[in-house]
């Protein structure tokens, strides 16, 4: 038809690349009415701006001041009272590991009460001198429990009172005030009977499983809520380790002040301060007292350290 009328058609190539263009160009057309008014839609909407993301507040750490290096030399007092070494390690593991063992009560002394004594994970210390070491200052006559008024048994059970060894770190972290004083006398009455924890108010709470790291269980956290209403005393190994400055070299009686004055405490009895003469083991002795005042570990210093055995004898005949 178009050769009838002298038109002549382009050739084949120019026809082909008509085709492409054109098909090409409809790709483009379609990119940009699809895509344009998406772009043009983000641009004026703004994003929003991510808000801020809240950090956790600071955790409570418990001040520990620096401590200095141990470097006298360790002797047979120290051997008994458990110490291994002079290094320390400032943060333990913060589990504890009660010693194992009950003691039997003495049917000739007076009421008992039990007394369970572990050492912080992590903690180089002889387990076992350091709990008899313990028992040993607790049942001293100069003690609380002068004259058989009553007597302090071992045990691996529930406890009337708990005794922790622990790092400096974990002692600060436990017992915030350790001088806190319980508010309504002794935290239990001496338990009447020689079994474990009978009568004492703590047995819910050091049952296994309570976190409290001093109960039947062997080991727990120690961060449930302890210290003197719970009946427990936590000595620092640095401290039971180096003695104190109020104490200079004597460090068995530095040893006997700490633990007896915290049982003081247990005992609800408050920190008094010395005014002159022999200090009461109530006073603060830990880094020095006022002029003209004396260290005393002791409750009843002037008592002998063991009571008298009774006399069997039949008395001699006027």
């Amino acid at each position: 038809m178009f050769a009838r009328r002298g038109i002549s058609l382009p050739g084949l190539g120019v026809t082909a690349a008509v085709v492409a263009a054109a098909f090409g160009l409809g790709l483009v057309a379609g990119w940009i009415t699809d895509g344009l008014p998406k772009r043009l839609l983000a641009e004026a909407t703004p994003s929003p701006s991510p808000s801020a993301s809240v950090e956790p507040g600071p955790t409570v750490e418990p001040s520990v001041p620096p401590l200095e290096p141990i470097t006298r030399a360790l002797t047979a007092d120290d051997r008994a009272a458990g110490v291994v070494t002079r290094a320390f390690r400032v943060r333990g593991d913060g589990t504890f590991t009660v010693v194992p063992g009950t003691n039997q009560p003495d049917p000739s002394k007076g009421d008992v009460r039990w007394v369970s004594v572990a050492v912080e994970d992590g903690v180089s210390a002889a387990d076992g001198a350091f709990r008899d070491y313990v028992l040993g200052v607790l049942n001293d006559n100069r003690a609380w429990g002068t004259d058989g008024t009553f007597q302090f048994v071992a045990t691996d059970g529930v406890a009337d009172y708990r005794v922790l060894l622990a790092s400096p770190y974990t002692t600060a972290a436990v017992c915030g005030d350790p001088h806190k004083a319980v508010t309504v006398g002794p935290v239990t009455e001496a338990s009447p009977t020689p079994s474990p924890g009978a009568g004492s108010d703590l047995a819910s709470q050091a049952s296994p499983g309570a976190g409290t790291g001093a109960g039947d269980s062997a080991t727990g956290s120690p961060y449930d809520g302890l210290c003197t209403e719970d009946g427990v005393i936590v000595l620092s190994i640095y401290d039971w380790t180096a003695g104190l400055p109020a104490y200079a070299d004597d460090y068995a009686g530095a040893r006997s002040y700490l633990l007896l004055h915290r049982v003081g405490h247990l005992m609800g009895r408050e920190d008094s301060t010395c005014a002159s003469g022999r200090a009461s083991v109530m006073d603060l002795q830990r880094d020095g007292l006022a002029e003209g005042c004396a260290v005393n570990p002791w409750p009843y210093p002037d008592a002998p350290p063991v009571l008298p055995t009774p006399s069997t004898a039949s008395p001699t005949p006027p």
